[in-house]
């Protein structure tokens, strides 16, 4: 491409190649004197692509402007090409406001002492089978939409051996309203006939490829398992197809101990050994509801939990107030942070499973 000599200067004082304008890129943001976003008028400059406004060596008088004159039809002139150019403003229809920001995403919090948080898995966590196919419908769906399906699908199919054996289409069908129906009909069907001949077991994990840091797993092969006693990461229900780091996180917080015969459920109740650390207190889930849950889970230990690092700091006296009452917490850069000042009973139609 032979450029126009004007075209070349701008590049040279800009210390850019000659084939910039052929690559998917732009300069520079126009300056902020303006206070509007401008677009470039190329049809103004007849050899060059490149905007004067973008040269650093470029300065609009606005300071001469009238401010009575609007900038859309004012045009200045740049002293090195001796050509105009004028600035067009992003036009805003009058009938569509302005989106607002959004909203502090926020949960609400039962007191610590409250027997259960309100999670799904809470309730299936003796169930693994139907606890992971809980997974599989709340994944990208919200809770107030997937769990009625899903107990409808329970009845329908009650047993792991119904829904291994289920037609696809009628499946399909009853998950329709959920979106990924297809994906998502095969992937339980699919784990539910796996689970009947090679069901999660003790003593026998199988590998998830970065799970849960990245490059975990890549130091076993894809058909093999590992005992207890090795100490590479690897998994009892990782062979199952369609689990990913939901399930996966879901199921090590309720349902790993009691496979592993350490304790009746995911709290330690009964745990014969001495010194026995939970499973839960070891996950790092992405999910919010999950890292919601841990939180109320380590607040009724007293220790405030960082979902990124897992490190724990003491909660302090007011935080331990807000937790000993019904209240909300709100999201700061993942993490769920208790409101402290009182709050009403009513949570005007948050729930936990939004």
């Amino acid at each position: 491409m032979l450029l126009p000599e004007t075209t070349r200067q701008i590049l040279d004082e800009l210390n850019l190649p000659y084939d910039f304008l052929s690559l998917d890129s732009s300069l520079s943001d126009p300056p902020s004197d303006f206070g509007h976003d401008l677009e470039d008028d190329i049809s103004l400059y007849p050899d060059s692509k490149v905007c004067p406004s973008k040269s650093p060596h470029f300065q609009p008088p606005t300071a001469n402007l009238d401010p009575q004159t609007p900038v859309k039809s004012t045009k200045f002139l740049d002293p090195e090409t001796s050509k105009l150019w004028r600035p067009k403003i992003a036009k805003r229809s009058p009938y569509f406001p302005i989106a607002p920001a959004p909203a502090i995403s926020c949960l609400p919090f039962p007191p610590i002492d409250a027997p259960s948080f309100g999670l799904v898995q809470e309730q299936l966590a003796h169930e693994p089978f139907k606890l992971i196919i809980a997974t599989i419908f709340l994944n990208r769906t919200r809770g107030g939409v997937a769990l009625p399906v899903l107990f409808k699908v329970f009845e329908r199919y009650p047993t792991i051996e119904a829904i291994a054996s289920a037609d696809l289409a009628e499946f399909v069908s009853m998950i329709h309203c959920l979106g990924f129906q297809n994906q998502r009909a095969k992937k339980c069907i699919a784990i539910a006939q796996l689970w009947e001949t090679d069901p999660p077991a003790k003593n026998k994990r199988y590998r998830k490829l970065h799970y849960p840091r990245k490059l975990d797993g890549r130091d076993i092969t894809a058909d093999e398992y590992i005992d207890d006693e090795d100490p590479r990461a690897a998994w009892e229900i990782a062979h199952l197809p369609g689990v990913g780091a939901y399930s996966l996180d879901s199921w090590r917080i309720f349902c790993r101990d009691e496979l592993r015969g350490l304790a009746t459920d995911w709290k330690g109740t009964d745990a014969a050994a001495h010194g026995f650390v939970p499973e839960w207190k070891s996950v790092l889930p992405q999910d919010k509801e999950l890292r919601a849950y841990l939180t109320w889970m380590w607040l009724k230990e007293g220790w405030v939990w960082d979902c990124h690092s897992g490190d724990l700091t003491p909660a302090g006296d007011k935080t331990l107030r807000a937790a000993q009452r019904e209240g909300v917490a709100h999201e700061e850069d993942g993490n769920w942070v208790l409101q402290t000042s009182p709050v009403k009973k009513a949570l005007n139609g948050l729930h936990a499973m939004d």
